[in-house]
């Protein structure tokens, strides 16, 4: 996989949220190779700071943030931390939660917060890619929740759109 020959992201400021887990991890050290800034954001921040000592270790930048998305000042303070490491965010990935089954809730708010993460980090510059990552591969297919993941998405995109 070679990202950097097919995309120009030299300087932009890359955001990652659940990146100590294996599939974030994974893009982060690829999309490194295209001379971008790298914010990780992890609970488990050891996890998130070894990728972010791998990464510059192969001549990468990137800075590893103990996150939990689940708190919406927590988050308003690491994306004013990265603004002052980094400068401000240009793609926003959100991969928290992942594969495990406590990332799954039926908690109204719990849904609000994470499109709130999307809302936080590209609303304040008004412009921004954000790709969210959804995965229910830790249990059955079930359709409840696979829709309830693809209106989280929906809602992050909305939220693009017609800012509150």
């Amino acid at each position: 996989m070679n990202i950097a020959a097919n995309h120009h992201l030299e300087n932009k400021v890359i955001v990652i949220t659940g990146a100590g887990g294996i599939l974030c991890a994974f893009l982060a050290k690829q999309l490194a190779h295209t001379k971008a800034n790298i914010a990780l954001l992890d609970l488990n921040f050891e996890a998130a700071d070894k990728v972010a000592q791998e990464i510059n270790q192969t001549g990468g930048n990137a800075k590893a943030y103990k996150t939990n998305v689940l708190e919406l000042e927590n988050i308003q303070e690491v994306r004013d931390q990265i603004a002052t490491d980094f400068g401000t965010c240009d793609i926003l990935i959100n991969g928290a939660g992942g594969n495990n089954p406590k990332a799954t809730t039926d908690n109204e708010f719990h849904r609000f917060n994470l499109s709130e993460t999307t809302k936080t980090f590209l609303n304040w510059t008004k412009q921004g890619l954000n790709l969210s990552l959804i995965s229910i591969t830790w249990e059955h297919y079930y359709p409840p929740k696979f829709l309830q993941k693809i209106c989280l998405v929906k809602k992050a995109q909305t939220l693009l759109i017609f800012p509150v």
